[in-house]
């Protein structure tokens, strides 16, 4: 996209940043939010069914096989294979739903709200620590634009009821943290590339260079890219969001303080990403320094798989005084130990329930309430999610993390804080 286009379209655009544009198609209410949708298949299809009841009146996906569903239900919809084309026509739709993979959330979003459009962005918020600060604070020059990021676990009426109980006190003062995934990028087999890629793979490649690509695989897969650094943050970066939003959530978290990271890679494969991973945080928090870890590849907090919970092959784990414990999944949770937990009486509901993850967000724009993990809570969320990575990839060296300066004071671990991007797909900022 050349620079002079987008300067116009953002000067254009300038006038509607901010007011909601309502639909005003023949035959269509005119409360109808327009909604613009990239990435329509995998987790795309998720968001587009979740947004469908509103007007969406331009889809864009790489595949054009994979849009085929999408395209068929709305056939009236604009159909583009480069979203870049799509924002030609910022015009016609109010709102973007980025679902893309990771290595392409941060240019269409920034595209987006230089625009004037209200973003919906799938987790993790952006590929690089970079972008996740160029993104935040696009989205604070723009404060009338809603923003929401895609956990949509945050909607669920469980980790609310677990909130209020750790912000209650209801395990006493929370001295340690301890979040597990059991998903691995093996899955119990080296992961290799098994289908040709029928599609335009310099656009799906977006501002990655394109030597990785070409020199290893003639084949792509639309899943795994998650476990090559070009394009994804292996198990990390694809579900740490999902599952630390939680103590971020309940204890208000903000950026750590330091960060360390060791693991083991996948056996016999060409990927870089983690097969098993554990990620030492710390935070400062108003009762002291808060020790934080992840882990993957196990199921439970350990990464000798020693240590299990019960029915928690997932989960996080609020440790407070006294022994007392919470431990937590998507849909449940339990305290410990049982003598606590048989006299224990949980406080008073203090958080409303959810409308729906998406509905949160159109209801927000159309200027009720606010949206769920918009990107001034998400960006910090996602930050501490990638520096676990930047840790990794810099030799599990222990990082100093300064949040003002965004740096860690070692050189190699802040070559990975940002990307290099192909000529052409410089950043929109």
């Amino acid at each position: 996209m050349r620079t002079t286009r987008r300067t116009f379209l953002a000067a254009s655009a300038a006038t509607v940043a901010g007011p909601l544009i309502r639909s005003v198609a023949a035959g269509e209410p005119k409360d109808k939010l327009r909604i613009a949708v990239i990435g329509v298949a995998g987790q795309g299809k998720f968001s587009f069914d979740n947004l469908k009841h509103e007007n969406i009146v331009a889809l864009c996906d790489v595949d054009p096989a994979r849009a085929a569903d999408a395209r068929k239900e709305r056939p009236d919809a604009k159909f583009h294979t480069d979203y870049r084309k799509l924002f030609d026509d910022a015009k016609s739709f109010d709102a973007v739903a980025v679902c893309t993979p990771d290595h392409t959330h941060a240019h269409p979003t920034l595209l987006a709200l230089s625009l004037g459009k209200h973003v919906y962005c799938e987790k993790p918020l952006c590929h690089s620590v970079n972008e996740v600060r160029l993104v935040r604070a696009a989205a604070k020059a723009h404060p009338k634009l809603q923003t929401q990021m895609g956990t949509q676990i945050h909607a669920g009426d469980n980790y609310r009821r677990v909130v209020e109980i750790i912000r209650s006190g209801g395990i006493g003062p929370v001295k340690r943290v301890r979040v597990w995934c059991s998903r691995r990028p093996d899955g119990g087999r080296v992961i290799k590339p098994v289908v040709r890629a029928k599609f335009d793979t310099a656009q799906w490649l977006g501002p990655c260079p394109d030597e990785f690509f070409y020199a290893n695989h003639d084949k792509w897969p639309h899943f795994h890219w998650r476990w090559w650094w070009p394009f994804g943050g292996g198990v990390h970066a694809d579900m740490g969001c999902h599952f630390t939003d939680l103590p971020h959530w309940a204890l208000g978290l903000g950026a750590p303080v330091t960060v360390k990271a060791t693991g083991t890679g996948i056996p016999n494969a060409d990927n870089k990403v983690p097969n098993t991973l554990q990620v030492d945080y710390t935070y400062k928090t108003p009762g002291g320094v808060l020790p934080l870890t992840w882990y993957h590849g196990v199921t439970g907090p350990d990464l000798s798989g020693k240590v299990k919970y019960a029915g928690f092959s997932d989960g996080v784990c609020f440790e407070g005084d006294g022994g007392k414990k919470l431990v937590a999944n998507y849909g449940t949770y339990k305290l410990f130990p049982e003598e606590f937990a048989k006299g224990y009486r949980p406080p008073v509901p203090t958080l409303a329930k959810s409308l729906g993850h998406h509905k949160e967000w159109l209801a927000a724009i159309r200027g009720t309430g606010r949206p769920l993990c918009e990107f001034d809570y998400s960006a910090p969320l996602t930050e501490a999610v990638l520096l676990g990575n930047v840790s990794y990839r810099a030799g599990g060296a222990e990082l100093a993390w300064d949040t003002k300066t965004g740096t860690t004071g070692n050189k190699d671990a802040d070559a990975f804080l940002a990307r290099d991007v192909r000529k052409g797909w410089e950043y929109p900022v």
